[in-house]
């Protein structure tokens, strides 16, 4: 997993790349949301086939 940071009108934004999925519980999630905020991310990019389909 790779987060590129973006900075858009002073917010700085997390985007997660990785070809695996990262997102299979909501444990996963509400770990992934604690360490970026701790990490100063003001937002996330999270993209779809990182999520687990039953999100959807």
């Amino acid at each position: 997993m790779k987060i590129e940071e973006h900075n858009l009108n002073n917010i700085k934004i997390a985007e997660i790349l990785s070809a695996a999925r990262i997102i299979n519980t909501s444990q996963d999630g509400l770990d992934l949301l604690g360490n970026l905020y701790y990490q100063g991310f003001d937002k996330i990019v999270i993209h779809k086939g990182n999520i687990t389909p039953d999100f959807f």
